[in-house]
């Protein structure tokens, strides 16, 4: 997930301050909140929340985090080979 932040982030939020990691505090707090939601998922959060029973997150963080994937997932294939091919991975297992 901080990985794809720092992606969006670098591509939607250019001229914001931003931290060590190289996110702003709008997309440090989203991520902080998707991973603190998906560490007490009641499925054992694999890393896949689309394809989960229960969605944890709700209204604006939802689709906060859907604008987030939308745009950096396509580009993990090419910063983040290995990150995602063990995504994709993960995904065909579940």
């Amino acid at each position: 997930m901080e990985a794809i932040g720092r992606i969006y982030c670098s591509g939607n939020h250019d001229g914001i301050e931003k931290d060590a990691a190289g996110m702003c505090s709008e997309c440090r707090e989203a991520i902080e909140q998707t991973l603190a939601r998906a560490a007490s998922c009641p499925h054992g959060h694999e890393g896949n929340c689309q394809d989960c029973e229960t969605h944890c997150q709700r209204g604006e963080a939802q689709a906060r985090i859907k604008a987030i994937m939308r745009y950096a997932a396509p580009r993990m294939a090419f910063r983040h080979p290995i990150m995602a091919f063990d995504y994709l991975r993960k995904k065909r297992r579940g």
